[in-house]
């Protein structure tokens, strides 16, 4: 019995069908599995074999039968290179291997034979893929390609094209798949086929013709399109490769205008141009005459070299002959050129040879340099004033090069880092300036840019390492910097500090969560709902207050809550929350039992997630409403107790203060008959006290006159006047005391105001006098303050503590101002008027070091 089955044919058919099986298998692993299933039963005992195959990293084997005994193994070779292996193990052959010696040949000619074509199977297989991975690589080269490419038939019909054609077409693939070359190509002819672009191709190999090219914008481009034929076995197919020729166009126009205005450019140019053959100046443009003063006939046929300072003449010369060998093309001379008064113009100097007039000769551009030096220094101090914008710049910027070490670095970067700038400049950035924990993965990327093989994210987000050990979160936009020739030599970067701004969030995070904390746990019943639609939101105290779940006001509309004979009005609500953005309305909600909920609602139009909203706040009004009907009966006691003060306040006036007066008057009479002394100071002292009697009645009628405003009748005036008519009344006071008075602000300054308005400049102008020494200055200020004008009276006095300051407004507190007489009203006035006119009041030390400042605000009219 041989290790073959009984047909040999047979058995190298079942080999191929294996093959044939795992080609229509797409992994390795499906692959091995198939070949470990089906190698057994190409041998005469299956039941006795064993397999496991490998396969570079994969692996897979059959269970084994009965006692091992025999393994064999055949290497799978793919272009002479071992890749895996199939290994056979033979049960129960250990023991009888001399008397079976012919089975294991023949069993190790058929797994040799197996292991061949599996390794010829895996060679095709590889050639196969590296073919793929040519296509998918030549496709991607074939859509990077600036040139615009696409593959006709003889027809026209496009049939395959590149990214850049696309893009320029501005058609979509599939739109040009359905479309023909002549549909974009204004001069190609019906006969397409026929045409010279392809009857040239197809004949002479290639074709070159120029065409105006249609994009889908209705734009028209020129191009050049180079024709040629594809090999391919079905039809004639053409590669087309097509460029933009707008700017060889624009060139080309430009080139023939160029041509046009040569002769005035030689003229007119700023350069100046010289003709040298045999030494002798030849030719010379205005402008060499306009340096250096000649006349043309003073140097045309003269030696070059008059006009070169007499120490410069052996370094002209030698420069001149290098001409020769174009040497002097690579290289400028600088030297001077004389003018005929003989100064030195400073001048840089380009040659070459040409030919002139049948012979060799020298043409010398010439270019005055006098400015050269203004313009550099110029150029230093845009240097320096760029340098300095990026100093005061908030951004940090920063550039790093090939080497990975800092080349700049402005003030901000600086700062943030912590370091000098001395200190960063040279330093390497990631050793000094990055965290180890983000420090090897950024470096790694960073050369990556470098060398081209990515390109820096548009932004991105990296932690720094300051000089203080500080790690800093920083959202970064970097550029690389290329030289002339491409080549990347650097990134320059600019990054804003979002460490603040990251904790931030994470504070608006908590702070969102105690909002809602808060919007659970307040009092008040608070919910969002949709305009005419259902609930978004409800806090606990809705729940609570309403006796449903939250889930079941969520399926429920505020007008679901309310009670049925109100619902109508809710519509009405809403449109008038819509249009007046904001209003309070009471209405009744019905509680899930039935009982009836009076509530006060605020409600507010929003934007929630996007979307217009509205917020309510309702409180139960239950109380409030008995407080109404208690307040109903207070109402009439309260008009009762008005009518009482109004009573209290004439006694004071008619009663009260006509024997005062009284009394002033007789004590005024007998001081000017009493001649003791003794008797003279009592009687003194009487008329003083009578009269700070009068002033306090007075000034407390007016107070109680001021307690409410429905009469109070209010004007456009202009109020500069009216404190200069106040300012007048107290001429006497300000002269005995010697005061300079001090007046900022002419105005006008309209405001609405009743002339009870007086009493409050009255008060702080007599307040003013009181409290500064004599021969001081007074200053009356008037000032624009947004809505409002500000009044202000400055002195120059002993000033006011600040722990008098927050009463001093109230009635009957005084500062502590020794031997200075007062009622302790006229600040409670002031405060009283300014409060009926809506404005403001107020007291601040004087700026000036020692005194006062008291002020009121005006609306303005």
């Amino acid at each position: 019995m041989n290790g073959y089955s009984s047909n040999t044919e047979h058995s190298i058919a079942s080999i191929v069908d294996l093959v044939g099986t795992i080609l229509d298998q797409t992994s390795v692993e499906e692959m091995l599995k198939i070949l470990v299933e089906r190698i057994p039963y190409l041998f005469c005992e299956p039941e006795n074999v064993s397999v496991k195959v490998s396969w570079l990293d994969e692996h897979c084997e059959s269970d084994s039968y009965g006692k091992p005994g025999v393994i064999l193994t055949s290497d799978i070779t793919v272009n002479g290179r071992k890749e895996g292996f199939i290994e056979i193990t033979i049960a129960g052959k250990d023991t009888e291997i001399k008397n079976d010696a012919d089975l294991i040949r023949d069993y190790e000619k058929l797994l040799n034979l197996v292991s061949r074509m599996i390794s010829l199977f895996f060679e095709k297989r590889k050639k196969v893929m590296e073919l793929d991975e040519m296509e998918s690589k030549m496709r991607s080269y074939f859509d990077k390609l600036e040139d615009h490419l696409f593959v006709v038939n003889s027809n026209g019909n496009i049939l395959d094209f590149n990214t850049s054609f696309r893009t320029c077409t501005g058609y979509t693939a599939e739109e040009l798949h359905q479309m023909n070359i002549k549909d974009l190509l204004t001069q190609c002819s019906d006969n397409f086929e026929n045409s010279p672009m392809i009857k040239d191709a197809a004949t002479k190999g290639s074709s070159t013709f120029e065409f105006n090219h249609r994009c889908k914008s209705g734009e028209i481009v020129p191009m050049s399109i180079t024709c040629k034929p594809l090999a391919t076995n079905d039809e004639k197919t053409f590669i087309c490769i097509a460029r933009n020729i707008s700017e060889t166009k624009k060139a080309e126009l430009e080139l023939q205008e160029s041509e046009r205005k040569y002769s005035t450019i030689v003229e007119k140019g700023n350069d100046g141009i010289i003709i040298i053959q045999k030494g002798l100046v030849r030719f010379a443009n205005s402008k060499v005459l306009d340096i250096t003063g000649y006349a043309y006939e003073d140097i045309i046929n003269e030696r070059y070299l008059n006009l070169i300072p007499t120490e410069d003449h052996q370094i002209s010369i030698e420069w001149l002959n290098q001409c020769n060998s174009n040497i002097a093309n690579k290289t400028i001379f600088h030297t001077n050129l004389l003018t005929k008064n003989r100064e030195e113009i400073p001048v840089e100097i380009n040659g070459s040879v040409i030919d002139y007039e049948g012979g060799k000769a020298k043409i010398l551009i010439l270019r005055d340099t006098s400015e050269r030096k203004c313009i550099e220094d110029l150029l230093k101090k845009e240097r320096d004033k760029l340098e300095n914008y990026l100093d005061v710049a908030g951004s940090i910027i920063g550039i790093v090069d090939v080497d990975t070490n800092i080349t700049f670095v402005n003030k901000k970067g600086a700062e943030v880092l912590g370091y000098t700038k001395e200190e960063i400049i040279g330093a390497n950035w990631f050793d000094k300036f990055l965290p180890e924990s983000v420090r090897d993965i950024t470096r790694e990327n960073f050369i990556k840019v470098i060398n081209g093989e990515i390109d820096p994210p548009a932004y991105f987000e990296n932690l720094i390492l300051t000089k203080s050990g500080e790690e800093r979160l920083i959202f970064w936009h970097d550029v690389p910097l290329e030289d002339e020739n491409g080549k990347r030599i650097g990134v320059i970067s600019s990054g804003e500090d979002i460490t603040e701004s990251r904790k931030m969030e994470a504070m608006l995070v908590e702070s969102e969560n105690n909002l809602r904390t808060i919007f659970n746990n307040i009092d008040d019943l608070i919910s969002i709902h949709k305009p005419h639609g259902k609930f978004i939101d409800v806090n606990k105290a809705v729940v609570s207050s309403t006796g449903y779940t939250k889930d079941e006001m969520l399926e429920m509309s505020p007008k679901d809550l309310v009670w049925p004979g109100m619902r109508p009005m809710m519509d009405g609500y809403t449109e008038r929350i819509m249009k007046e953005k904001n209003i309070i309305f009471e209405i009744y909600d019905v509680h899930k039992n039935g009982s009836l909920l009076p509530h006060e609602v605020n409600s507010r139009l929003i934007e929630y997630k996007g979307e217009q909203a509205i917020i309510s706040v309702a409180r139960d009004i239950t109380e409030r409403m008995k407080a109404e009907e208690r307040l109903k009966r207070y109402a009439g006691e309260l008009k009762h107790s008005n009518e009482l003060k109004d009573l209290f306040t004439d006694i004071i006036r008619h009663d009260l203060l006509t024997p005062a007066s009284v009394v002033k008057g007789y004590t005024e009479e007998l001081i000017l008959t009493i001649k003791d002394e003794n008797a003279l100071k009592l009687a003194e002292k009487v008329r003083e006290n009578n009269d700070r009697l009068i002033e306090l009645l007075e000034t407390a009628t007016k107070l109680a006159k001021l307690q409410k405003n429905e009469d109070i009748v209010f004007e456009n005036m202009d109020i500069v006047p009216i404190f200069k008519m106040v300012l007048d009344s107290f001429k006497t006071q300000l002269e005995v005391k010697e005061h300079e008075i001090v007046f900022i602000g002419d105005g006008p300054y309209p405001s609405e105001v009743n002339t009870v308005i007086e009493e409050v400049f009255a008060n702080l102008l007599s307040n003013a006098i009181k409290y500064s020494p004599p021969k001081s200055k007074i200053e009356i200020a008037f000032s624009d303050e947004d809505d409002m004008w500000r009044i202000s009276v400055i002195d120059f006095g002993i000033g006011i503590s600040d722990k008098d300051k927050p009463l001093l407004f109230n009635r009957f507190h005084r500062a502590d101002k020794k031997g200075i007489k007062g009622t302790g009203l006229g600040l409670a006035i002031v405060k009283r008027i300014m409060e009926l006119h809506g404005g403001k009041y107020g007291v601040e030390d004087n700026p000036a070091g020692h005194g006062s400042v008291f002020w009121v605000m005006l609306k303005k009219a």
